[in-house]
């Protein structure tokens, strides 16, 4: 090629490119500017762009406002399901909308985990209330030997309820708490508990069984599924109570099995009577009308460790067994028989607690039952005990504690008052929860007889509970009173809000379930407490639905007192639940 050609070709080659800039720079004169700020145009992008545009698009839509998720998840599926580059952040969207144009696309990425989601995506399912996942769900979780995968399936489980999920949850309680992870454990109890309470015969023999079982799981940190296979219990209902009944009186052969596996020493801390105390609580909790007469029996008895056991092993069941008598005690007066009144008046009496229970008793152990004893009886409501209430006030004593103050007092060294007479100044205190307007004579009598200047300022300090008696026991018909008494649960005396709290237990489920369930939010913990006592006398389908609201407005609080404020709640909620499914207490 000539110099000369050479140069033409050069020019003409410049040309063209300064002809194709002129085009370019017309053609993007013609079209829209990028405009990433504005949801209009993202959106647009993401379901028209090109490859490059819609990555763009992608990377702003964390602030794509919420109300248009739907008009953009058909997009966002279309990319994930064609296994685009952008597939996982698609996902990572979708996951955190949790909408339903893209159920199709979270059923494909909880069975191949492809862009990492799988359990997100589950739980979006879940969330959904998409049933007709359920058994693709299951699979899924069969399917997989990743154990966080498997959690995040059932947390999306977790959500919803159905028959289908049962005997998942067996096999996954079948499971050795020490070499898979116990959340799975925990998850099978909750989903099992969610399904027995929209229908409890959906749960089979085995599941009741394995839910029992679930109570003493624990593993090598010391993590347990009490809580949550004991709140199953609470939601399947009276079904579960003749396994419960079973644990109680040492016959379930699982319980027991592993009751000795863990039963290791040197501290023996799960001897076989842990059984008894773990099923206690739970017959206590669920109200069973079963528990009166097997609690009563066992409290009768003579208490000692077995001759087999010695040394600290004796020690773990002696203290075991003391606990498991103070929540039979209590459950006494929860359950709200009345033919549990003499017993209760008996043990307050120190009829039994110095000879049948001589081995798992000393002075604070016996003043813990028998002023739990007094407790009970307040709760039981059956003021004929009043008489033995005001006379142990009055004379009652803990031999080996008054002892102990006795030679204090000799050495120069006597013990405070408060703590001397705690057992005379709590009983009095039942007292006053149980007593009606009336009996306020008599307890001034109980005053004025007082010498010791301490006690007569503690027993003086319970007065207040005649006059609220005085004033919402006038108020009028029950509706009156329940209103009136519904007011004093803000008051700033203690004293008045526990009155004002058993005596709202004391009235027509009618009148008084509206009144406990306004009142349950208080925000002070313990007269709440008092009032989930209340409010499992007086249960019904609209308490439920308020226990359910307040628990959804405190689920972030997290400190240990709100945790055990919450647990009841929960029991309580559980237990409202099945008022309305009637007759909830009676067996299925």
């Amino acid at each position: 090629m000539s110099k000369r050609a050479f140069g033409n070709s050069k020019t003409g080659t410049l040309l063209a490119m300064v002809g194709a800039a002129t085009i370019s720079l017309g053609a993007l004169a013609g079209c829209e500017a990028p405009d990433w700020e504005n949801p209009d145009y993202v959106a647009k992008m993401l379901k028209e762009g090109e490859g490059a545009e819609k990555s763009i698009a992608l990377e702003n839509l964390r602030k794509f406002p919420e109300e248009r998720y739907s008009e953009v998840a058909p997009a966002l599926v279309e990319i994930y399901m064609a296994g685009e580059r952008d597939a996982k952040d698609a996902m990572s969207y979708l996951v955190q909308w949790r909408v339903p144009e893209a159920v199709d696309a979270y059923i494909k990425e909880m069975e191949t985990d492809e862009a990492g989601y799988a359990g997100a995506a589950a739980e979006a399912l879940g969330i959904l209330d998409h049933r007709a996942a359920i058994p693709k769900m299951v699979a899924a979780l069969q399917g997989t030997d990743n154990n966080e995968r498997k959690q995040g399936i059932l947390r999306g489980m977790a959500r919803m309820s159905d028959p289908q999920m049962v005997e998942p949850m067996v096999e996954l309680l079948k499971l050795d708490a020490d070499n898979f992870p116990i959340a799975l454990h925990a998850y099978a109890c909750e989903i099992l508990g969610n399904i027995g309470q929209e229908n409890a015969g959906a749960i089979t023999e085995e599941a009741r069984d394995m839910v029992v079982l679930g109570m003493f799981l624990s593993n090598n940190t010391n993590q347990n599924t009490n809580r949550e296979c004991g709140l199953a219990a609470q939601q399947i209902g009276p079904t579960i109570v003749p396994h419960l009944v079973k644990t109680f009186n040492g016959e379930h052969q699982a319980v027991n099995q592993l009751l000795m596996k863990y039963n290791q020493g040197p501290d023996y801390a799960f001897p076989p009577n842990q059984a008894k105390l773990v099923s206690a609580i739970r017959l206590g909790s669920m109200r069973a009308p079963q528990a009166v007469e097997l609690f009563m029996a066992d409290l009768k008895s003579e208490k000692g460790a077995p001759e087999e056991l010695s040394g600290r092993q004796a020690v773990s069941w002696r203290l075991k067994e003391g606990n498991a008598t103070d929540e039979m005690i209590l459950a006494l007066g929860d359950l709200g028989d009345p033919q549990a009144r003499e017993l209760l008046e008996e043990i307050v009496s120190d009829e039994y607690t110095n000879d049948e229970w001589d081995e798992i008793t000393d002075g604070l152990i016996e003043l813990q039952l028998r002023q739990d004893a007094a407790t009970a009886l307040a709760r039981l409501g059956d003021r004929a005990a009043l008489p033995t209430l005001m006379k142990m006030a009055k004379d009652g004593v803990i031999v080996d504690l008054e002892k102990r103050f006795v030679m204090l007092a000799q050495n120069g060294q006597p013990g405070k008052e408060e703590e001397r007479y705690q057992f005379n100044w709590m009983v009095a205190q039942s007292y006053a929860m149980l007593a009606e307007a009336d009996q306020r004579e008599t307890y001034q009598g109980l005053i004025d007889a007082t010498d010791e200047g301490g006690l007569k300022e503690k027993y003086k300090s319970f007065l207040p509970a005649f006059d609220v008696a005085a004033e919402c026991g006038g108020a009028g018909d029950a509706a009156a009173q329940a209103a009136c008494y519904g007011k004093k649960i803000e008051d700033e005396n203690e004293v008045v809000r526990s009155k004002a709290a058993y005596e709202l237990s004391r009235l027509p489920a009618e009148v008084a379930s509206p009144v406990v369930a306004e009142a349950i939010k208080t925000q002070n913990l313990e007269t709440r407490e008092l009032l989930t006592f209340a409010g499992y006398r007086v249960a019904t389908p609209e308490l439920a639905q308020a226990v359910g609201e307040l628990l959804e407005e405190e689920k972030g609080r997290s400190n240990d007192a709100a945790r055990r404020d919450r647990n009841r709640l929960k029991l309580l909620h559980a237990y409202a639940l099945r008022s309305s499914q009637g007759g909830a207490q009676a067996a299925e």
